[in-house]
């Protein structure tokens, strides 16, 4: 579950209950992948010879999109109970996700939101069953149903497992974010929870096997190896991303800025040869309302002549500010996150509480104490 993206996330298939579904182009590989898969399995049997092979694969594959889809609206409806904004589904070759517009969740209710999936795919294999026992279904739909029963069960059991990104990991997140009052700290604990998983799915369908000295199938081992792989990149982000925000309240722009004063832009390279002499530090030009608009270049200002200073302009050597680069000094990495990216400029003029302008900020400076990359 994360924030809804502007660009599209696939063909728009309508809506459920009033949420978005979309089909990335994604679903065609693993249902592709599942198609052949199971008609080359179930050809090899007495009872389902030829084409007839195929067109069960494909209506595996259709189960298991059914059960994907009726996992992920759940979680949707659970959402809309607990009012989360703008839900979207999206099935993906990873089976599918439920993406959510930006808002503050609470532990109990990202636990039940999370949660509402696995039991949902319970739900349906309960009712599978209890179709199978109650009914006489033929060879073709016998087979279906059992497959309908056995996805179902599987993918409520391993989403069920405690660690992100798995619906089950909300769990661990959620006792953590309890006890420790951030959801961060909460996401970091069960990420590493979910990556160990992800080595126990390498080693359950791959290693396991051959060490008893079992033939290693190899779709099983493929399907195995992208799940592990697909767990391992997204707790990889997840603990990038926490680890960010974690940081944000850390990052204060007077720790990171360098002193700077301000001179009026109608200043000659002269007058501010006269100020590095006397204060040094980075120079900012500034309009007559007091407005930053250049920051005057050290390279630039060292190829002029001193003999020719008082004729240069300042402005002359002089890097252009972006509109409105201009941050307070007490301003945190959450502030400073929002003027990346509303703030078209690499450089930023530091303003004291009392209007003046007391230092220079670069971006990548930011970004290398948002990210933890600070000298």
């Amino acid at each position: 579950m994360s924030e809804t993206s502007e660009k599209s996330p696939g063909i728009k298939l309508g809506r459920i209950g009033g949420v978005p579904v979309y089909l990335s182009s994604s679903w065609f590989i693993i249902t592709a992948v599942i198609t052949v898969s199971m008609g080359l399995q179930l050809s090899r049997s007495q009872w389902i010879p030829g084409l007839g092979a195929y067109v069960l694969g494909f209506a595996c594959a259709v189960a298991i999109a059914i059960a994907v889809l009726v996992h992920e609206v759940a979680h949707a409806m659970t959402a809309r109970a607990f009012k989360w904004p703008d839900a979207h589904i999206v099935l993906t070759l990873m089976g599918g996700h439920t993406q959510f517009g930006s808002f503050k969740a609470k532990p109990g209710a990202s636990l039940w939101v999370a949660l509402a999936g696995p039991v949902s795919n319970f739900v349906l294999a309960g009712v599978g069953w209890l179709v199978i026992q109650n009914l006489e279904p033929g060879i073709y739909s016998k087979l279906l149903l059992d497959f309908f029963v056995y996805a179902n069960l599987l993918l409520g059991a391993f989403n069920a497992l405690p660690g992100l990104p798995l619906d089950g990991g909300r769990l661990v997140e959620s006792i953590v974010w309890k006890a420790t009052g951030s959801q961060f700290k909460g996401t970091i604990a069960s990420s590493w929870v979910g990556r160990v998983i992800a080595v126990g799915v390498v080693f359950f369908f791959v290693i396991y096997p051959y060490l008893r000295g079992q033939e290693v199938q190899i779709i099983t081992a493929v399907v195995g190896l992208m799940v592990a792989m697909f767990m391992w990149q997204a707790t990889t982000g997840l603990i990038a991303h926490s680890k960010m925000m974690l940081n944000l309240p850390t990052v204060i722009a007077s720790d990171l800025m360098k002193p700077a004063s301000a001179m009026l832009s109608q200043v000659t390279v002269a007058d501010v040869f006269a100020r590095l002499n006397q204060r040094g530090g980075e120079i900012i030009l500034v309009d007559a309302k007091g407005m930053p608009v250049g920051v005057v270049d050290a390279q630039a200002i060292s190829r002029v002549n001193p003999a020719q200073a008082t004729e240069v302009p300042a402005l002359a050597v002089a890097r252009a500010l972006g509109q409105g680069a201009i941050v307070a000094e007490d301003s945190d990495g959450r502030a400073l996150i929002d003027y990346l990216v509303t703030v078209s400029s690499a450089e930023y003029a530091v303003i004291s509480g009392q209007g003046h302008v007391v230092g220079l900020l670069h971006q990548q400076d930011i970004v290398n104490a948002v990210t933890g990359r600070r000298k």
